[in-house]
């Protein structure tokens, strides 16, 4: 028989004098004020027990001491640590272990019904988590406690609802706030707890939240005298708070720390566990808003966890304070506001002046249709009432097949005074790089644009108005506040707004592929469970942005229709392709060749099949110009047919490299990107090794005149070697040149050297660390293709030779084409001359086909035109693109054809003409120069001759004779003497006083002033003559002191130039 006395000097069973921190019963306590605690109405009544023996309730005495005794073992809570309510109304004091009324509560061994269940069969409890038991002791003044383990049960509970509805869900917060709550729960409880809730990094990351959570706590909770100190006087510390150190031993956790302390940890704790940042992109609070079909509770979940996770809990009642839910129509003000708090990017005007485009009148169907559209728009909140000064015309057009109409606005003069923004995504991503096998799941939003805020500071400029029938009524105008379908830039903000709602779904991925291009998403993972994960993130990340997806146009099981193409497990192919067989016109035209070469990459439709029709492009500017198929243009639309029903492209298998052939015939190559699977001979039936990639093509329209093999050759190869960084960031493994030679086997020698010797290849194959291969893989597409045949010995000699020069020349203006040498036995020069029609190059060039005529044997060719020197160097082989000159066109064929066949060694060299330098190359250069010249101006026999010429075409006196041609006296005399008109008007002998003239011009001038009255203020005309050649200016100003004959001298001189000398009078 166990007695326990409580002592007290009030009614209540807490004495105010008792501290369950200190040792002793009957010691002050500085922490209590003097004032007796407010007393039960009712006494506490005990927790079942398996015996039935009743005991008697408390009986106070006078002195208000409280005395209860008990016939079987004690469970009572000494002072400070009372025992949990069995039932009743009244919850259990602040700092109490135990649980609320009515929870199933702790397990306390011994304890006996009260007095109100006496006689009455009781459950025995069912313990929840981590129970703390008190068991009194044989003095009855002290009571030990008792830590039992955490039930596994409740913990496996807890684990299937977080893994099954999630962190966020309300059952499981709900669940796991009713277990921590129902019992007492030390740190160690708590570690056990989360441990098995997180992995191994979110468990550290809830512990070091825990902790500063807790530090931050820890200052309110020594200033507490209920938490100030432990049972062993000991102050608080973190390490009681974290159950850490001397600490870290569940017993002395259950026994020593403060009851209220363990509450003010568990708490955090939770919060710390909520507080973590989910899985998947983070969206911010202030950008959280209503989905259209979202209820509102649930709207407000999903507000209050973002804020709970983003928040710190110091903050949240700010933003609490500061957010007020007013919504009569959720559907329209949510959505309106939410536009409001989205980033966007703002335009760039080129000018600020306001530009208003008058509303032209429209018809009443289409009037009432325009009004219907402004107020379904007005509701969405995507337009709204303006006064703005801007103003662009809308009307309305049917869709087809539809009784519905759709709005657009003519925003062309909008456009012009906005700046362009750059392409961000100049093109479509290739579904090529996605790996085989793996799920897939494309989206396509609906309405993208109208979900797209505008700056509010561009928003007005994009207003318009409703016009009324016979101006009825004003007006109402609006203005948009999304993007606005028109404008050049929307598509540019549209893909920037959506890229970065999905980059931080792109970053929670993992090992997923996300595309996007414009309003179509495509999601690739590797199996279904994550497709849904990341799938589910895509679609969150996009419902939170307001955009609306439908259910109907999420695909999810193959084929997958993605812009354009049909992408299945393994291969890819076009959507069918209607091909228009019947044309007549050149846009029916551009139209078929447009699609064919959007279809290319996967088909391998080379350049060659498709040339007849690209040859229909030629001439005519009229859209409208006659076209009509010839029958090579119909024979190429029958293997475009034949290509796009047997030929497809593949998805990538990520374990392999990359590969790239060269294919086709001169001059259309072409090349693949492809990946080639070793497989075993016995496994090779029904298993295709070859896996196209993609289709390399060169363009159809060269940009040189002539382009030799091996620059096309190099072209190629830079061109797939961009394209694979493009597509995968890497470079290829092998890449393949099957030359094909008119004679024998090419060597691996052979190959190398036209690599040193080729620039063009050098560069394109700069830092390739792959393989180069002359041989192409056994496969039947390689091998029914016929290697293209390249002469790697080249005829051009890169040093001069011991043989016979020959000089060419040419004049546009006699029309010569000049071919002259030395000959070598007689060492005499001879010439071949002949008249050619066009440019100096068309005539110089015509020379040099006839130099190759004329020697078949070795020679040098020296011409001074650079054209016409590297037109020769690039001869050899080279393949024409062809000119609309048609002289031209036959010259640069003929050329090619004969330096393609000489077979005897050539050296071209370009020499400056007109030069002065002495030895035999310049003199072989004059002397075609003499010969292209035209007779009039073939060079004066002597400077006499000169002389003579110069008096008779200026008529100048004998010392300026002297003066420019440095003749003495007498021969200048006689020839102005043999002058009949020198002799006419002969120059008089100059006497004393009179001015001398000027020998050149602007060497003397003759200055001075007139008056003409009749110009009024201006009558000063002040004139200046140039004694030389009698040039003369005058301007009129209204004096003649020295500054007007400063202003009249600087506009003389900014028209006749600057005198050595100016005489005045």
């Amino acid at each position: 028989m166990e007695e326990t006395v409580w002592h007290g000097s009030s009614p209540s069973p807490y004495p105010p004098s008792f501290n369950p921190f200190l040792p002793a019963l009957d010691e002050p306590n500085p922490f209590l004020s003097s004032a007796p605690p407010i007393p039960q109405k009712t006494p506490p009544m005990l927790p079942p027990s398996s015996k039935t023996t009743p005991t008697a309730p408390p009986s106070y005495s006078s002195h208000g001491n409280a005395h209860m005794t008990s016939s079987g073992s004690q469970t009572t809570p000494p002072a400070g640590r009372p025992a949990s309510w069995a039932s009743g109304s009244h919850a259990p004091p602040a700092g109490s272990h135990a649980p609320p009324s009515g929870s199933h509560g702790l397990g306390l061994e011994g304890a006996g019904p009260g007095p109100e269940t006496s006689g009455m069969h009781q459950p025995s409890p069912v313990p929840s988590v981590s129970p703390v038991v008190y068991k009194g002791s044989q003095g009855g003044q002290r009571v030990r406690a008792i830590h039992h383990p955490f039930p596994q049960s409740t913990i496996r509970d807890l684990c299937k609802a977080h893994r099954d509805y999630g962190r966020d869900s309300p059952y499981f917060r709900g669940l796991l706030r009713s277990d921590l709550d129902a019992a007492v729960v030390i740190p160690a409880d708590l570690k056990q707890l989360f441990s098995c809730l997180l992995d191994s990094t979110e468990f550290k990351l809830w512990v070091a939240a825990w902790r500063q959570q807790l530090r931050e706590a820890l200052s309110s909770l020594l200033r507490d005298p209920e938490t100030a100190v432990d049972d062993n006087r000991n102050p608080l510390t973190l390490e009681h708070l974290m159950g850490e150190g001397r600490w870290a031993d569940p017993s002395d956790q259950t026994s020593d720390i403060p009851i209220k302390a363990l509450q003010i940890a568990r708490e955090h704790a939770v919060s710390a566990f909520f507080g973590m940042v989910p899985d998947g992109p983070v969206v911010p609070y202030y950008k959280i808003m209503q989905g259209a079909k979202e209820s509102f509770t649930k709207f407000v979940e999903r507000l209050t966890r973002a804020i709970e996770v983003q928040v710190t809990e110091v903050g949240r009642s700010h933003v609490t304070m500061g957010v007020k839910i007013d919504i009569p129509d959720p559907s329209v003000e949510i959505s309106a506001a939410s536009i409001d708090e989205r980033p966007t990017k703002k335009l760039n005007w080129l000018m600020n002046k306001p530009v208003w485009v008058e509303q032209w009148p429209l018809s009443k169907p289409k009037l009432k249709a325009l009004e219907e559209l402004v107020k379904e728009q007005l509701a969405k909140g995507h337009i709204v009432e303006t006064d703005s000064p801007w103003n662009s015309p809308v009307f309305v057009i049917q869709k087809p097949g539809k009784d519905k109409w759709r709005l657009l606005q003519d925003l062309r003069q909008i456009n012009n005074v906005i700046e362009d923004m750059g392409s961000l995504q100049p093109g479509m991503p290739s579904p090529t790089m996605l790996p085989q096998n793996w799920q897939l799941a494309v989206i396509d939003i609906k309405g993208c644009f109208f979900q797209i805020p505008l700056h509010p500071d561009d928003a007005p400029r994009f207003a318009f108005s409703v016009p009324t029938i016979n101006r009825e009524a004003p007006r109402r105008r609006y203005h948009w506040r999304v993007l606005p379908q028109g404008m050049k830039n929307a598509p540019v903000i549209c893909q920037w707004y959506v890229a970065s709602l999905l980059s931080p779904v792109r970053a929670a991925a993992g090992q997923a592929i996300i595309y996007h291009y414009m309003d179509d998403v495509l999601v690739c993972a590797p199996n279904d469970d994550m497709l849904s994960h990341v799938l589910g993130l895509t679609v969150d990340a996009l419902v939170a942005a307001g955009f609306e997806l439908q259910e109907e146009k999420v695909q999810r099981m193959p084929p997958w229709k993605y812009l354009g193409l049909e992408i299945g497990r393994r291969t890819i192919v076009p959507q069918k392709l209607a091909i228009r067989t019947k044309v007549s016109s050149l846009a029916d035209v551009h139209q078929l060749c447009g699609s064919l070469n959007w279809v290319r990459p996967w088909l391998g439709l080379n350049t060659n099949d498709l040339a007849p029709l690209f040859n229909l492009l030629k001439g005519g500017e009229e859209l409208s110009s006659p076209r009509v198929l010839t029958p090579e243009a119909e024979e190429a639309l029958e293997k475009v047919q034949d290509a796009m029903s047997k030929r497809q492209a593949h998805r990538i298998d990520p374990e392999l490299p990359f590969k790239f052939i060269i294919m086709g015939k001169l001059p259309h190559l072409h090349g693949m990107i492809f990946q080639w699977k070793s497989i075993p001979k016995k496994d090779r039936e029904g298993n295709d090794a070859l896996l196209i990639i993609e289709w390399v093509f060169l363009s159809h329209h060269r940009s040189k005149r002539m382009t030799r093999p091996q620059e096309l050759v190099a072209e190629l190869i830079w061109k797939a070697r961009f394209r694979i960084r493009e597509l995968a960031g890497c470079d290829f493994e092998c890449i393949h040149i099957p030359i094909g030679l008119r004679s024998g086997q090419i060597s691996k020698a052979m190959l190398e050297h036209l690599l040193q010797e080729n620039e063009a290849l050098q560069f394109a194959l700069d830092s390739f660390t792959g393989q180069i291969s002359i041989h192409r893989p056994a496969h039947k597409i390689f091998n029914s293709e016929t290697k293209f045949i390249l002469s790697l010995k080249e005829v051009r000699s890169r040093r001069p030779l011991k043989a016979l020069t020959v000089f060419t020349d040419a004049s546009g203006r006699s029309h010569k084409s000049v071919l002259t040498w030395k000959d070598p036995q007689t060492q005499q020069w001879e010439a071949d001359i002949a008249e050619v029609e066009g440019s100096p190059q068309v005539a110089e060039l015509a020379a040099v086909v006839r130099a190759f005529e004329r020697f078949p044997e070795p020679f040098n060719l020296v011409t001074d035109s650079a054209y016409v020197a590297g037109v020769v160097s690039r001869a050899d082989q080279a393949i024409l693109q062809e000119v609309s000159n048609i002289a031209l066109y036959d010259l640069l064929s003929k050329l090619v054809r004969l330096v393609s066949h000489q077979e005897q060694p050539y050296f071209v060299m370009r020499t400056r003409s007109h030069t002065d330098l002495p030895g035999f190359i310049a003199e072989g250069n004059r002397k075609a120069d003499a010969l292209a010249a035209p007779a009039e101006m073939a060079p004066l026999p002597n400077i006499f001759m000169q002389a003579k010429l110069s008096d008779q075409l200026f008529h100048q006196n004998a010392p300026g004779l002297v003066r420019r041609f440095h003749l003495t006296r007498e021969p200048a005399r006689a020839i102005v003497a043999a002058c009949p008109s020198c002799s006419q008007q002969a120059v008089p002998t100059l006497h004393a006083g009179v001015n001398p003239r000027g020998l050149r011009s602007c060497e003397v001038w003759q200055t001075d002033v007139t008056h003409f009255p009749q110009f009024g203020r201006q009558k000063y005309i002040h004139v200046s003559v140039d004694t030389f050649s009698g040039a003369v200016f005058a301007s009129a100003h209204t004096g003649e002191k020295a500054g007007d004959a400063i202003k009249h001298l600087i506009h003389a001189f900014s028209f006749m130039g600057i005198p050595r000398e100016l005489k005045n009078r």
